[in-house]
């Protein structure tokens, strides 16, 4: 009886660290897609500064496929990310 009873509580002891664990990737995840963001918006920002001061068409040419790039890494990394975060939520959802 007391093996049973030992047994249940290190059970229900490792579903609560399986559950935090997936919460604090999920957090790690925010955290992750907001610096991304943030890395995308800060580069646009200089790339479009550049854009804006440059007449070169050759030059400008190039940072608009350099903005497409970066919107296309951005999307890519985003997509896998919310993919990630989504099978974390149906996973906690079994908790």
């Amino acid at each position: 009886m007391r093996f049973f009873l030992l047994l249940s509580i290190i059970i229900l002891s490792s579903c609560e660290n399986k559950k935090e664990t997936i919460v604090n990737r999920q957090q790690t995840i925010k955290e992750e897609m907001e610096e991304v963001k943030a890395f995308y918006y800060k580069n646009s920002d200089s790339l479009e500064s550049v854009k804006k001061t440059d007449t070169n068409s050759a030059k400008r040419l190039e940072i608009a496929e350099e903005l497409v790039s970066a919107d296309g890494k951005k999307i890519v990394t985003l997509i896998k990310l919310q993919k990630e975060y989504d099978s974390l939520e149906v996973e906690l959802k079994k908790y």
